[in-house]
Protein backbone atom coordinates (compact mmCIF):
# COMPACT_ATOMS: atom_id res chain seq x y z
CA UNK A 1 0.00 0.00 0.00
CA UNK A 2 1.27 3.21 -1.21
CA UNK A 3 0.27 6.88 0.34
CA UNK A 4 -1.84 5.96 2.88
CA UNK A 5 -3.86 8.81 4.38
CA UNK A 6 -4.77 6.84 7.91
CA UNK A 7 -3.91 4.01 9.28
CA UNK A 8 -5.34 2.33 12.44
CA UNK A 9 -5.13 -1.12 13.98
CA UNK A 10 -8.64 -2.37 12.64
CA UNK A 11 -7.25 -1.12 9.04
CA UNK A 12 -3.92 -3.15 9.35
CA UNK A 13 -5.44 -6.14 10.91
CA UNK A 14 -7.98 -6.53 7.99
CA UNK A 15 -5.10 -6.21 5.87
CA UNK A 16 -3.41 -8.78 7.46
CA UNK A 17 -6.81 -11.23 7.83
CA UNK A 18 -5.86 -11.33 3.80
CA UNK A 19 -5.45 -15.64 4.00
CA UNK A 20 -2.77 -15.43 1.01
CA UNK A 21 -0.67 -12.46 2.22
CA UNK A 22 2.62 -12.82 1.78
CA UNK A 23 4.26 -9.70 1.24
CA UNK A 24 3.15 -6.74 2.71
CA UNK A 25 4.47 -2.92 2.05
CA UNK A 26 3.32 0.22 3.97
CA UNK A 27 4.93 3.45 2.55
CA UNK A 28 4.24 7.23 3.19
CA UNK A 29 1.50 6.31 5.74
CA UNK A 30 0.56 10.02 6.70
CA UNK A 31 -1.34 9.66 9.52
CA UNK A 32 -1.82 7.28 12.36
CA UNK A 33 -4.56 6.96 14.54
CA UNK A 34 -3.54 5.55 18.27
CA UNK A 35 -6.07 7.95 19.97
CA UNK A 36 -7.90 4.75 21.56
CA UNK A 37 -4.61 3.07 22.17
CA UNK A 38 -5.97 -0.09 19.72
CA UNK A 39 -3.23 -2.72 19.20
CA UNK A 40 -3.13 -5.65 16.50
CA UNK A 41 -4.66 -8.96 17.89
CA UNK A 42 -3.96 -12.46 16.08
CA UNK A 43 -1.17 -13.45 14.20
CA UNK A 44 -1.13 -14.42 10.59
CA UNK A 45 2.12 -16.71 9.11
CA UNK A 46 1.87 -16.42 5.61
CA UNK A 47 3.57 -12.92 5.88
CA UNK A 48 7.21 -13.60 4.46
CA UNK A 49 8.08 -10.13 2.94
CA UNK A 50 7.22 -7.18 5.07
CA UNK A 51 8.53 -3.23 3.79
CA UNK A 52 8.21 0.13 6.09
CA UNK A 53 9.76 3.10 6.46
CA UNK A 54 12.21 3.28 8.73
CA UNK A 55 10.83 6.22 10.36
CA UNK A 56 7.62 4.58 11.23
CA UNK A 57 8.77 1.32 12.74
CA UNK A 58 8.36 2.64 16.23
CA UNK A 59 4.46 3.58 15.50
CA UNK A 60 3.70 0.46 13.79
CA UNK A 61 5.23 -1.97 16.22
CA UNK A 62 3.60 -0.09 18.59
CA UNK A 63 0.39 -1.00 16.77
CA UNK A 64 1.62 -5.19 16.84
CA UNK A 65 3.02 -5.63 13.74
CA UNK A 66 5.74 -7.29 14.14
CA UNK A 67 3.78 -9.66 16.38
CA UNK A 68 1.28 -9.92 14.19
CA UNK A 69 3.92 -10.93 11.38
CA UNK A 70 6.00 -13.38 13.38
CA UNK A 71 7.83 -15.26 10.50
CA UNK A 72 9.19 -12.59 7.93
CA UNK A 73 11.92 -13.45 6.10
CA UNK A 74 13.00 -10.28 4.06
CA UNK A 75 12.87 -6.79 5.72
CA UNK A 76 13.10 -3.81 3.34
CA UNK A 77 13.35 -0.65 5.77
CA UNK A 78 13.17 2.88 3.57
CA UNK A 79 14.85 5.86 4.63
CA UNK A 80 14.15 8.88 4.05
CA UNK A 81 16.44 11.56 2.18
CA UNK A 82 18.82 12.85 3.85
CA UNK A 83 18.47 10.74 7.12
CA UNK A 84 20.91 8.94 8.58
CA UNK A 85 20.57 5.25 9.22
CA UNK A 86 19.63 4.78 13.26
CA UNK A 87 21.07 1.07 14.59
CA UNK A 88 18.45 2.03 17.24
CA UNK A 89 15.99 1.35 14.77
CA UNK A 90 17.33 -1.24 12.50
CA UNK A 91 17.80 -3.26 16.16
CA UNK A 92 13.97 -2.40 16.79
CA UNK A 93 13.01 -3.45 13.38
CA UNK A 94 14.84 -6.66 13.15
CA UNK A 95 15.04 -7.95 16.53
CA UNK A 96 11.62 -9.88 16.64
CA UNK A 97 11.80 -11.67 13.12
CA UNK A 98 13.81 -14.74 14.16
CA UNK A 99 13.29 -16.22 11.03
CA UNK A 100 15.03 -12.95 9.11
CA UNK A 101 17.04 -13.90 6.43
CA UNK A 102 17.42 -11.05 3.78
CA UNK A 103 17.72 -7.39 5.17
CA UNK A 104 17.54 -4.12 2.94
CA UNK A 105 17.92 -0.97 3.75
CA UNK A 106 17.21 1.64 1.03
CA UNK A 107 17.16 5.49 0.55
CA UNK A 108 15.40 7.43 -1.11
CA UNK A 109 16.55 8.63 -4.26
CA UNK A 110 17.76 10.28 -7.28
CA UNK A 111 19.84 13.19 -5.82
CA UNK A 112 20.00 12.89 -1.62
CA UNK A 113 20.11 9.75 -0.86
CA UNK A 114 20.33 8.65 2.88
CA UNK A 115 23.91 8.36 4.79
CA UNK A 116 24.85 5.28 7.44
CA UNK A 117 27.48 7.68 9.62
CA UNK A 118 28.12 5.16 12.37
CA UNK A 119 29.48 1.83 10.57
CA UNK A 120 30.43 0.18 13.88
CA UNK A 121 26.91 0.73 15.75
CA UNK A 122 25.19 -0.72 12.54
CA UNK A 123 27.39 -3.74 12.28
CA UNK A 124 26.53 -4.45 15.84
CA UNK A 125 23.06 -3.98 15.17
CA UNK A 126 22.56 -6.56 12.57
CA UNK A 127 24.91 -8.78 14.11
CA UNK A 128 22.44 -9.07 17.50
CA UNK A 129 19.19 -8.76 15.91
CA UNK A 130 19.37 -10.92 12.87
CA UNK A 131 21.22 -13.57 13.87
CA UNK A 132 20.19 -15.79 11.26
CA UNK A 133 21.08 -13.14 8.41
CA UNK A 134 22.45 -14.65 5.09
CA UNK A 135 21.64 -11.37 2.45
CA UNK A 136 22.13 -7.85 3.79
CA UNK A 137 20.87 -5.16 0.89
CA UNK A 138 21.97 -1.87 1.04
CA UNK A 139 20.70 0.34 -2.15
CA UNK A 140 21.42 4.36 -2.29
CA UNK A 141 23.02 4.64 1.22
CA UNK A 142 26.07 7.11 1.09
CA UNK A 143 28.92 5.21 2.53
CA UNK A 144 32.19 5.70 0.41
CA UNK A 145 34.83 3.10 -0.05
CA UNK A 146 35.65 3.76 3.60
CA UNK A 147 32.57 2.77 5.51
CA UNK A 148 31.34 0.31 3.03
CA UNK A 149 34.80 -1.77 3.46
CA UNK A 150 34.39 -1.00 7.51
CA UNK A 151 31.23 -2.92 6.93
CA UNK A 152 31.91 -5.44 5.47
CA UNK A 153 35.14 -6.08 7.59
CA UNK A 154 32.87 -5.69 10.41
CA UNK A 155 30.37 -8.91 9.27
CA UNK A 156 33.08 -11.11 8.38
CA UNK A 157 31.98 -12.45 11.88
CA UNK A 158 28.54 -13.18 11.34
CA UNK A 159 27.96 -16.55 11.54
CA UNK A 160 25.35 -16.99 8.45
CA UNK A 161 25.72 -13.91 6.42
CA UNK A 162 26.84 -14.59 2.78
CA UNK A 163 26.18 -11.79 0.57
CA UNK A 164 25.97 -7.98 1.10
CA UNK A 165 24.79 -6.22 -1.37
CA UNK A 166 25.61 -2.49 -2.45
CA UNK A 167 23.86 -0.45 -5.13
CA UNK A 168 24.26 2.97 -6.06
CA UNK A 169 26.01 3.50 -2.73
CA UNK A 170 29.10 6.25 -3.84
CA UNK A 171 31.65 3.11 -3.76
CA UNK A 172 34.24 1.92 -6.51
CA UNK A 173 33.96 -1.53 -8.39
CA UNK A 174 36.77 -2.75 -7.00
CA UNK A 175 36.19 -2.70 -3.22
CA UNK A 176 36.22 -6.43 -3.14
CA UNK A 177 39.79 -6.43 -3.93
Amino acid sequence: MKDVSMMTPSRLHSILALPCLQSLTLRNVREFNTDDRETLTGQTFSVDELSVDGMHVTILWNFGLHTSCPRVQKLLLDWSAMENVSSDIVTMACSPFHDLTHLHIRGQMPFRASTLNDPVSFCDAVKTSCPRLTKLSLTNIVLTNKKAAEIIQLLKTHPNLTSIELKTCDTDMDLIH
